[in-house]
């Protein structure tokens, strides 16, 4: 889980987070595919932290074996509730 400013290389496994067009994505390899998965979050400090950290969970899952191929697992969860009127 690194940040990308510059290109350069990866070690395998390696998950990073990335700007683009304003927005954050993260990218990764395993078993030769190539993954990316933009978050639809802006790139601000606190939306960079939660980026690290679905980039720090993808990291354990393929060091344990246990990646999720369909990316369902990585994707944010976003809570609708409903409000009934009174």
């Amino acid at each position: 889980m690194e940040s990308r400013t510059n290109l350069k290389k990866f070690s395998k496994g390696t998950v990073t987070v990335e700007n683009f067009r304003d927005r954050l994505r993260l990218r990764w390899r395993v078993n030769g595919l190539r993954y990316s998965l933009t978050l639809g979050l802006k790139d601000t400090t606190e939306n960079r932290k939660l980026a690290e950290q679905k980039a720090h969970q993808i990291k354990l899952d393929i060091q344990a074996d246990c990646f999720d191929e369909t990316l369902s697992k990585y994707k944010l969860q976003r809570h609708l509730s409903i409000v009934n009127p009174t």
